[in-house]
């Protein structure tokens, strides 16, 4: 899973809560320009920032899911 890939789920996560990306930056203590360029998959997201999407969708689930699944893809092509 790439930063892109990434990017576009959480936008997808931001989008199904009903939240900014203002907010989500507020939350993350960053910028709405750093919250877009995670969303384009042009910057990869810090841990603030994922916490920051896990309090703006008001479950960290869902979040926690995706990582994991970026760790276990990563995982994989280690060992391939």
């Amino acid at each position: 899973m790439d930063d892109w890939e990434i990017g576009r789920a959480l936008r997808a996560l931001r989008l199904g809560a009903g939240v900014t990306q203002e907010y989500v930056a507020y939350l993350a203590d960053t910028t709405q320009a750093q919250i877009a360029r995670i969303e384009l998959g042009s910057r990869g997201a810090t841990l603030r920032m994922l916490r920051g999407y896990a309090r703006a969708v008001g479950d960290p689930e869902p979040v926690l899911r995706l990582c994991e699944l970026a760790i276990a893809e990563d995982r994989a092509k280690k060992s391939a």
